[in-house]
Order: C-alpha cells, then structure tokens, then sequence
C-alpha cells in the first residue's frame, strides 16, 4: 500500500511512542509485579500447608488467565482492523489496568476460603483479556507510522518501554518492601503495586486519545468506504493469512517462553533454586531487565540492516546454544544469578525484536490486528502461560535448572532452523531492505 507518511520525528514520534507505550507499560508491569509476588500470592489465595503445591497453583493461575488472551485477540483485534488502531488501543488499556487493580483489592484465602483464587483468576482473566490485544495494537500502531527504513528501530524502543514496566515491578517490590519491611509487604504492601493500575489507566488513555491514527489505516479505510467494502478480520484472516499465522507460532514459541521467564518465573526461580533472599532475587531481575532493554535497541538497529528472517536465526541460534550453561550459571549463588540473570536477559531481547516486528511485518494491513494479535496470543497461551508451570514441574524433576533449559533451547533451535527453511514467509525482508536503502539514499540528498 502506497501511503505517504508525515515524518517520523521529534514531538510527533515522542507522542506516537508514548501513547503506544502507555498500555504495553501497564501490560507488562502487572505481569513483571506477578512473578516477583508470586510467592506471596501463593501462600495468600491458597489452602496452606504445601508450599510448592500453593505456587504452582498461582501459576496454574497465571497460565489459565492466558486463555483469555486469544479472545481478547479476536475482540481488540477486530475492533483495531474494522475501526482504526487508536480506538483498540483506547480500550484494551481500560480492560487491562483495570484487571490489574482489582488484584490489590481481593479477599484473602484466610478471609473467603476457596472464593480467594477464584476471584484472582477472574482478574487474571480480565487483565489478560484487555492484554490480548493490547500488544498487536501498539506494535501495529508504532510500525504503520514508521518509514521503512526504521520499523524495527521504532519497535524496538516501544519493546524497551514495556520492558521498563517489568522492570518497574520488580523496583517498587525491592523499595516498597524496603520501605516498610518485608512482614508489611508480605502482609499488604504487595497491593499497592496492584493499586497502581489506576492511575496508569488514566495516563494512558489520555495519551492515546491525543494520538493520531496511523496514515496505512486511513487510506485502507477511505479505499473501503470507496467500494463499499465491510470490513472481516476475523474471517478474512482464517482464510487467507492462516499459513502466515502458523509459521509466525512457531517462530515465535521460544520467545513466548523466554518471555515469562523473565516476567514471572526467573524471581522464582532464583528464590527456590538458587535459594538467594528475596532482596537479591529482586535485584538480579531488575539487572536482567536492564539487560533485556539494552540488547533490543541494539537488536532493533541490526534488523532493520539484515532483515528479519536473519534476526530470527541468529537470536534463535544463540539462545539454543547458551540457554543450558546461562541458567546453571544462574543457580549458582548471588553472583553466578546476576550473570545468568544478564545473559538471560540479552537472550530474551534477542529474540524479541525478530518476534515483534513479525507480529505487523508478516500479515496484510487489513487483517494486521487480528491475524497477529490472534497468532501471538494463542502461541503465547501455550508456551508462554505454562512456562512459569512446566518450569517448576522440570525442575523439580531433575533437582535443578536443566530441564527447563533444555526445553528452552529446543524451542529456541526450532525458531532458528524455521526461520533458515520458511525463505518464502520473508520474501518481502529483500525488498524491504532495498526499500531502505533507496530511504537513506534519498535523506543523504
């Protein structure tokens, strides 16, 4: 589609990424608050009595909340190809904060009984919910308003900023818990991080309804009005993108995993295998995250020169082959946590970049929203949700990190070996590429 886009630059992009940014913020906050609570969780909504059953109940409870995840795909998703970005943004923000909330706000086992987890899940159910959308949305929002010659940089950046949501989580836990002790965080501290989706709610849905919508969905939507078209993501995506949408899962299942690695299993992780305190488990992922935020502005810099299937190969190639001896390093103490937690971190923001820009590269303009948002959730639902669980259960069953880094860097070799075989999913990296090429050409006139 030939769109001439207004320039990319200064206040506009800075209002562009941060309305995008808004809700990704929000998104991944709740999520990187959940895994560095989650032990706290587990002994609050659940029967005690059997630690490790309570916490892998709370992450049963993670991964059910996912299955909300492909259904608000398909809502957000449709409202964002039939009524424009902007709008699907303004709504999944709602949905998702306000799930959030409502977690800091809920009745405790001791209190309510078996109601306790039920109402948890109903707000995961939310959250997730409002989040199925959220992603495709922004990425799609940010990618549309974009020259050719710098998606994947601008992705990348909005990538960043939902990785400094995760890494707010595990700050406000580290300082609240500080602040007041660690018995007071426990006790009730750790809603006050919930309690935050408030005023992000308000933030943000101020900041996308001052954005503007992106200039490829304005032209779509004048060339339908044009022919009298009506508008059928859902079905026009089954039908003609469900190929697409196949080779982007399985792209994109060892991100999924990795993803929630760092979000809401790695703090465990490093309490329960590498038994540090949860003072040091806090600070190593907060130093993984930084690590995650540094390796995808780089990486988006370099696959906007390669192009996306060589990003996919090389992230993929090198998380299969570091995963194992990363997370070892990882159980070994507070230092060998640090280290394993930055190179889990660098791995994760490898792969992410390649993961994301897929997410719009890869699908036509008038499924864009449904077809990613649908492909990615379901993907994310099954490697992404149970992650935390399976983790747990491997690692249990081999008395250390090796099972799920095992599983880690086989879904990782299966990214980069479909990525080398599927040449015809990125025919357009070649002449996206050439694309910006001619971009800077020009500009250096």
């Amino acid at each position: 589609m030939d769109t001439q886009r207004p320039e990319f630059t200064g206040a506009r992009r800075r209002k562009i990424l941060l309305a995008a940014a808004a809700g990704n913020f929000a998104e991944w906050y709740d999520w990187g608050v959940y895994g560095v609570v989650a032990t706290i969780i587990a002994a609050q909504f659940f029967e005690p009595g059997n630690p490790t059953a309570a916490l892998l109940n709370t992450f049963a409870v993670f991964a059910l909340g996912y299955i909300a995840r492909p259904i608000g795909g398909i809502i957000f998703g449709r409202i964002g190809d039939k009524f424009g970005r902007k709008r699907a943004l303004s709504m999944t923000i709602l949905l998702t904060c306000g799930g959030t909330a409502a977690m800091g706000l809920l009745p405790t086992y001791d209190s309510v009984g078996l109601l306790a987890p039920g109402l948890l899940l109903v707000c995961r159910l939310a959250q997730s919910m409002g989040a199925g959308g959220e992603y495709a949305s922004a990425i799609g929002f940010v990618y549309e308003h974009s020259s050719t010659h710098d998606r994947a940089k601008n992705v990348s950046r909005l990538i960043a900023t939902t990785f400094v949501g995760i890494m707010a989580g595990s700050v406000l836990a580290r300082l609240t818990s500080a602040v007041i002790g660690q018995d007071a965080f426990e006790s009730y501290g750790w809603r006050f991080l919930f309690l935050l989706g408030l005023p992000l709610a308000a933030i943000g849905f101020y900041l996308r309804a001052r954005a503007d919508e992106t200039p490829e969905f304005e032209q779509l939507k004048a060339e339908r009005a044009k022919a009298k078209e009506v508008a059928r993501p859902l079905s026009d995506a089954l039908r003609s993108s469900w190929k697409l949408m196949l080779v982007f899962a399985v792209l994109t299942a060892s991100y999924a995993l990795i993803s929630t690695t760092i979000t809401s299993y790695l703090t465990t992780f490093l309490k329960e295998t590498t038994k540090l305190t949860a003072d040091q488990a806090y600070t190593a992922t907060i130093v993984s995250n930084v690590a995650v935020i540094v390796a995808t502005l780089v990486a988006g810099s370099f696959c906007d020169r390669i192009g996306l299937r060589k990003m996919f190969m090389i992230g993929g190639g090198v998380v299969a082959v570091v995963a194992v001896p990363t997370l070892v390093l990882a159980s070994n103490g507070f230092v060998g946590g640090l280290l394993g937690s930055v190179g889990i971190g660098i791995c994760k923001g490898l792969l992410a970049v390649p993961a994301l820009v897929a997410l719009s590269q890869l699908f036509p303009i008038a499924v864009r929203i449904t077809a990613g948002a649908l492909a990615y959730n379901v993907v994310q639902a099954v490697f992404g949700g149970t992650g935390p669980a399976i983790g747990i259960t491997l690692n249990e069953l081999t008395d250390g990190p090796n099972g799920f880094a095992l599983y880690l860097a086989a879904l990782a070799a299966i990214t980069a070996v479909t990525a080398f075989a599927a040449r015809s999913t990125f025919a357009n990296d070649t002449d996206a590429i050439q694309a910006r090429v001619t971009d800077q050409h020009s500009d250096r006139k």
